[in-house]
This record gives structure tokens, C-alpha cells and sequence, in this order.
């Protein structure tokens, strides 16, 4: 089950039937809410974000129908199918769970945490508690600045309690540093993509980002034109054609188009939502959020383009149908990366935070060519790890093309004249902490 913390939800869209659960709306402010009162409710209707006039909700807003913004959301993760309407979610079986915290001049980061703590399954004073509690949550939501104490609080006791927290990474075309929740540990941050693969033109990015999916929007280089494309390379998932309130208008099914990180969150969400459901169906455990993020990263496929080093975004686009093969072990009798569990590399993009406690410092492939010097470079963070790269086969300490164990974490492997083929690297060690990884040929 996805928890979409969000603007709420319309829960009588034809293409969300029998997918959605009641949820609650906890926004403290009558104002934002459009309800009668400040007092938190059970339900989540979206009862519209619109803004009638310039300056409303600030100097420099502008005037702006409601988004419906959580629906869209929930429709790229859990829109229904077989029913003859519309599109089908990523995980069209996955029941959604809507949480309202954003509304008329958006939202605050205490019903945000608040939210995230009741999604996950924990208790907020004043609020019956959750009797179905989230496997996964979906924000797709930023505000600018560091994470704060109180929402690194409410995302680590979500994930203590086995839930894997999804973000949007922003859409500022910066370093998502600067962007919170993306920003946050314990989160899978997500960049967006746009038709051709590359990182779409709005979508943060940085070495905190974890994994892309697809976002929507273009940019046109020959005149430096920015838009969202034309209709095809939009995300296209439930709507509404009100412009006010949720009874000004009609559903949609496969409309209207958006762009942004909002859209690609979901589809790591639901891949998320898709890899539990097949290990269940499977008769084995469902994954810790640790073990999900990493399964997610490593199942990732290769941007189809070269994302300039300035701009990385994580370890690739999502892959649903990888990761399921993954989790349940498919892999190809040729596919020695998927059989060693193994996250790739790329080439001269530093994989951050690596660490032994956390359990995500395992195996990494990385595709060579011939000739060239390769080098392989762990550095920064803590504690004591060395390093074992080996051609084609999984590296040890007794079984290794080359290795390096001086004392901390600054280790390097270069070969002078490699051999073409994937190399795969182990960092290892008793305990470390914070260490990146880098592949550089």
C-alpha cells in the first residue's frame, strides 16, 4: 500500500475504483483547507488549490486553477485497469492511501511531518491511528532549505517502521541540496527525465539523487527554448477539468498532461509498491526500505544519454520490470551483474554514502573498454574499507585482479592496460562509513 502525501484525493474518479482507502486530511489551517474549520479530518478530498488572483498567496504568485495535484499522483501509481477507461497505473493493484497536507497557497512542513508519521503508522496526538499503515509514501513536494530536525525525525521513525519514504527531487534546476525533502537522509530522492532519457531541463539533481524515472518536458537546444514538450512527452495519468472546486468539472482518464520530479516520484513509488507485492505473491519477505532502495539503484538502467558530470542523477531510470526480476532472483544465466547483485557504476560519477552499517556498501559492476588507464578510488567518510576489483567474476581477498587495504578508507586500484569487459569492485571492511566510490577511465 503507497501513502501519496499530497493535495488529497477525488474519490469518486472512475480510474482510481476500489484502489483507494479513506485517508485524512491534516491540514491545521482553515484558510489552506477551504474546510469550515482548522480541526483535522478523516477523508482527504481535494477541495482545490486554485488561486483567483495574482498575489494571493504571495508577492509573486499568479492566478491558477486547481491542480489536483495528489490524483494526478495517484494515478501514475495505482490508476486501475481491465476496466475499458483510461490508462493503468505502474502498480494498478496497489491500494493508495491519500493524506492531505497541501491545499490553497500549498502547505506546512508540520502537517507534512505529522503526515508522515501517521502514513507510516506511528501516532499523532489528535488523530485516530493509522490501521493501515504504508509500505510505501510518496511525497511529492519541496520547499527550499536544509532538512530540519523534526522532519529527519518524522522520515527515520517512518522507515524504523518499515516504510520506504520516495521524494520528488524539485524542480528548480539546481543541486538538490538546497531542497527539502530531497535532501533529507533515509529517502529515495528522485530526478525526472524527459522523452529522449536525458535529465529533463526543470529537475534538480546532484550527488544526492538516487534514481530517475520519467518526468515529461523538454528542452530545445538550438533555440534554448524551455517547455514540456508536445502532448507525447508529457505524463499523462487521472485528472478532473475543474478549475475551482471538485465539483466544477468532469474526470479525465488519460489527461491533463504534466511535467516535473511530481511525476516521476510515482513511478518509483509504484515500482517500489510492485517489488513488495511480487515478493509477497512469491511467498518471501518483503524488503527493508534499505534493501528496497538498493534493489531499486541497482535494477536501474543506463541513461540513454550522457548526462554531463555537473549534473548527475542518480543511478539510473527506474526499471519495474528489473527490479521484480531481481527481487525474485531472474536473472539472465549470462548476467553475472544481476547474479552478483550488482549496482553499476558510471563512469567518472562518484557513488556517495556507502556504508557497511547501512548494508548498501556491496557489490559494483563497471564496463571497461580496452587500452585506457582504469581506475578505481573509494574515499571521505569513516571507519576502515578496502577495495578488490576483479575482471568478469566477484572480487575477494584471496581472489582479485587488484586490491588495495592501507589503513582508512583512501583506497585506489588503476590498471595500466585493462583488459575491455565489467569489472566488478567490493568495497569491504568492519566497519565504515560515508564512503564514496569512484570509477574513472
Amino acid at each position: 500500500m503507497v501513502a501519496v502525501i499530497d493535495t488529497g484525493i477525488l474519490p469518486a474518479h472512475p480510474d482510481l475504483a476500489g484502489n483507494l482507502l479513506q485517508g485524512y486530511d491534516f491540514i491545521t489551517d482553515a484558510g489552506r483547507s477551504r474546510r469550515p474549520t482548522d480541526a483535522r479530518v478523516a477523508g482527504a478530498l481535494d477541495r482545490g488549490d486554485w488561486e483567483a488572483e495574482d498575489g494571493e498567496c504571495g508577492i509573486f504568485s499568479a492566478a491558477h486553477d486547481s491542480s489536483w495535484h495528489g490524483t494526478n499522483v495517484a494515478g501514475t501509481i495505482a490508476e486501475t485497469t481491465g476496466n475499458g477507461i483510461g490508462g493503468a497505473g505502474v502498480a494498478y493493484k496497489a491500494k493508495v492511501l491519500p493524506v492531505r497536507v497541501l491545499g490553497h497557497c500549498g502547505g506546512s512542513f508540520s502537517d507534512i511531518t505529522d503526515a508522515i508519521v501517521w502514513a507510516s503508522g506511528g501516532h499523532v496526538e489528535g488523530v485516530p491511528d493509522n490501521r493501515d499503515p504504508a509500505e510505501i509514501i510518496n511525497m511529492s513536494l519541496s520547499g527550499f532549505g536544509p532538512c530540519d530536525s523534526v522532519t529527519q525525525a518524522a522520515i527515520d521513525g517512518a522507515v524504523s517502521r518499515g516504510t520506504t519514504v520516495v521524494v520528488a527531487a524539485g524542480n528548480d534546476g539546481s543541486d538538490a541540496s538546497s531542497t527539502v525533502p530531497a535532501n533529507c537522509a533515509n529517502v529515495v530522492s528522485v530526478a525526472a527525465t524527459r522523452l529522449t532519457g536525458g535529465l529533463a531541463y526543470y529537475s534538480n539533481f546532484g550527488s544526492l539523487i538516487d534514481l530517475a524515472a520519467p518526468g515529461g518536458g523538454a528542452r530545445d537546444l538550438a533555440t534554448d527554448t524551455l517547455y514540456d514538450g508536445p502532448i507525447g512527452s508529457w505524463i499523462w495519468q487521472t485528472g478532473y477539468t475543474g478549475k475551482t472546486t471538485p465539483t466544477s468539472g468532469q474526470f479525465d482518464y488519460i489527461g491533463p498532461g504534466f511535467a516535473g520530479t511530481s511525476m516521476a516520484s510515482p513511478h518509483v513509488a509504484g515500482t517500489a509498491a510492485l517489488v513488495q507485492s511480487a515478493l509477497i505473491a512469491d511467498g518471501k519477505p518483503p524488503l527493508t526500505p534499505a534493501a528496497l532502495e538498493r534493489l531499486l539503484k541497482r535494477s536501474a538502467r543506463a541513461f540513454p544519454v550522457q548526462l554531463p558530470l555537473s549534473t548527475p542523477a542518480g543511478s539510473g531510470i527506474v526499471d519495474a520490470g528489473a527490479a521484480i526480476d531481481r527481487a525474485l532472483r531472474r536473472c539472465d544465466s549470462g548476467d553475472l551483474g544481476c547474479q552478483l547483485d550488482a549496482q553499476t557504476l558510471r563512469n567518472s560519477v562518484p557513488e556517495r554514502g556507502l556504508s557497511n552499517v547501512a548494508g548498501d556498501a556491496g557489490m559494483f559492476a563497471f564496463e571497461a573498454s580496452a587500452g585506457a588507464v582504469l581506475s578505481f578510488i573509494s574515499f571521505g567518510g569513516s571507519g576502515q574499507a578496502a577495495l578488490y576489483v576483479a575482471l568478469g567474476r566477484a572480487p575477494s581477498a584471496n581472489d582479485n585482479d587488484g586490491m588495495s587495504s592501507r589503513s582508512g578508507t583512501s583506497q585506489t586500484v588503476r590498471f595500466t592496460a585493462p583488459r575491455a569487459g565489467t569489472y566488478f569492485i567490493r568495497l569491504d571492511g568492519s566497519s565504515f562509513d560515508g564512503v564514496s566510490l569512484l570509477a574513472r577511465q
